[in-house]
């Protein structure tokens, strides 16, 4: 099926991210893939990479406030 993409693993989700130290439990980082996955289908990798220190700072946020539970 063409348009249809696996989640990202956290290794490419980290490449993308600019860093191996993610915050958060091993079910919010499965969020955090998913929702990498879904930013890079509707705005690129090159979008993600460009903007990865404020998805960085709002995902430090969102673990740091125990939002995901």
């Amino acid at each position: 099926m063409r348009g249809v993409m696996k989640t990202l693993n956290l290794k490419n989700v980290s490449a993308l991210l600019g860093t191996r130290s993610l915050p958060g439990s091993e079910k919010e980082l499965q969020i955090l893939c998913t929702r990498i996955t879904e930013l890079v289908k509707l705005n690129g990798e090159k979008w993600v990479v460009e903007n990865r220190q404020k998805l960085l700072d709002e995902w430090t946020h969102i673990v740091h406030q125990a939002i995901i539970s």
